[in-house]
């Protein structure tokens, strides 16, 4: 009779738990069809248009990374499962197959306490740029406050204004000239480099958000108005700075809690990434060419290497992408309560590289198309879109070729290239047959990722094993690859 009554009541339970998936079904439906619908992440209005005639502003709302949705489903989890496993297995297979063949092991290690050995200056160096951008908070608020006291359209109020330009325009430039030569000064290594310049560039591209955004409504205010001149406090301009995003709003969307587990599990994430990016280059590029420019260069032999590449190179380029666009801004997003965590789209499924410039990055896409292509568009070059675009694909270039030509000690413009030049091409390519265009896609970041990883370290191992008698400013922009004999 108990053993009945158990029966009955398990089968209850069980009637009682179907049922409850039963009623769920179609909210579960619904969110896996935007999840997996193809142009979910292409009709995102993340943007919406405040005045007509105008360019759309960019739109803040509270939403998680794409990633982080995903991987909530079981399928996608043994995915991600599957690619650390293959991870794991390339770790291990070379780790034995160095230690059969030469006694030793290329695990990495070695090379990230070498190019993190200068760390404290590096520190010293940032606290620096920190402090000097908090400084144009207190030069912007005394322009905007005497402004105020000046007489409306008077030589004064003029001559003012030019001035707050002129100084701002010579900050930039004294900004980018003093701390790059504090990092050439302080000898650092190719990833403090690295990562010091890249925060010199968000730096700056956050202190031209704050003005770009906040100056208008000086300019436009009106001293006799009922309203009191309105600007950011110092607490706004401070959180900004910090925030993963490089567009100023007085007010972002906020979660209620941080979840600390999360936030230890981003880190630790980027760690990992870290590492396995040391291994990728310590094992498979500095192999190629560690010896190059000691003996004559064959090039049959490096046509093949920088192919052989491209599968290193897709590596690299997908854990970076994880490491920083994923894990490191969720983490701070995380810890910051910052609730809109759409810092990429859907990238992965591009067919044309128009969508995958606009989808890789949207952190740095949306502050190029607000304060670059928005402002070409309706200030400089009025309704241009053409001469808008290529601003925006030359900054670009710029930008990049400055990170790397003084993070690795000389100019070798392949990046500037393969952005300015046949990043502009690929970007009015549109095949019809989306297969076909995503196929290309994939194809053309593998290739360009193997041309650019194996020219920088060849140029790297030529400076080292070929080095240059006289040193001159001239030698920085000449490649030792072409001269060395």
């Amino acid at each position: 009779m108990n053993a009945s009554v158990k029966i009955n009541d398990n089968l209850q339970e069980m009637i009682t738990e179907i049922t409850k998936l039963l009623e769920k079904s179609d909210v579960l439906e619904e969110q896996l069809d935007h999840l997996l619908n193809k142009n979910y992440y292409d009709e995102i209005q993340d943007k919406i248009i405040h005045k007509k005639g105008e360019l759309p502003n960019k739109q803040f709302m509270s939403r998680n990374s794409l990633l982080t949705d995903l991987l909530e489903i079981k399928h996608i989890q043994t995915i991600y499962h599957m690619f650390v496993a293959i991870l794991f297995g390339l770790f291990v297979n070379s780790t034995v197959y160095d230690l059969i063949h030469t006694g030793q092991t290329k695990m990495g290690f070695a090379l990230i306490i070498k190019e993190f050995a200068n760390i404290r200056s590096a520190l010293y160096i940032w606290i620096g740029m920190f402090l000097s951008t908090c400084c144009t908070y207190v030069i912007f608020s005394l322009w905007a406050t005497v402004r105020t006291q000046l007489f409306p359209k008077s030589l004064q109020q003029r001559l003012w204004d030019k001035m707050f330009v002129v100084l701002y325009i010579n900050y930039i430039l004294m900004f980018v000239y003093l701390f790059t030569t504090s990092i050439i000064s302080y000898n650092l290594t190719i990833s403090e480099s690295t990562a010091m310049l890249c925060e010199i560039t968000r730096l700056i591209m956050k202190t031209h958000a704050f003005i770009r955004s906040n100056a208008p409504a000086v300019l436009n205010y009106k001293p006799h108005a009922e309203n009191e001149l309105y600007y950011p406090e110092f607490s706004n301009f401070l959180y900004f700075l910090f925030v993963p995003t490089l567009i100023y709003k007085d007010n972002y969307p906020r979660t209620k809690s941080i979840h600390w587990k999360y936030v230890a599990k981003c880190f630790f994430e980027v760690l990992g990434c870290i590492f396995y990016i040391s291994f990728i280059i310590e094992r498979f590029l500095s192999v190629d060419f560690q010896n190059i420019g000691l003996k004559p260069i064959c090039w049959k032999e490096v046509v093949l290497a920088i192919l052989g590449n491209g599968m290193a190179g897709i590596l690299v380029l997908l854990t970076t992408f994880y490491a920083v666009l994923h894990s490191w801004m969720n983490g701070v997003a995380e810890m910051l309560k910052f609730g809109d965590r759409m810092f990429y789209k859907d990238w992965w499924t591009s067919s044309t590289y128009g969508r995958y410039y606009r989808t890789w990055n949207v952190i740095v896409h949306d502050w190029l198309y607000t304060y670059v292509y928005k402002d070409m568009y309706e200030v400089v070059v009025p309704k241009n879109k053409s001469i808008a675009k290529l601003m925006v694909f030359f900054f670009s270039a710029i930008v990049h070729e400055y990170i790397l030509g003084f993070a690795f000690r000389f100019c070798l413009p392949i990046l500037f290239i393969l952005f300015f030049g046949f990043g502009v091409v690929l970007y009015f390519f549109s095949p019809n047959n989306k297969w076909f265009g995503n196929v290309f896609v994939w194809y053309g970041l593998a290739l360009g990722m193997g041309i650019g990883i194996s020219f920088y370290t060849m140029e790297f191992y030529m400076r080292l094993n070929c080095p240059i008698e006289q040193k001159s400013v001239i030698n920085y922009f000449i490649p030792r690859l072409f001269t060395c004999v």
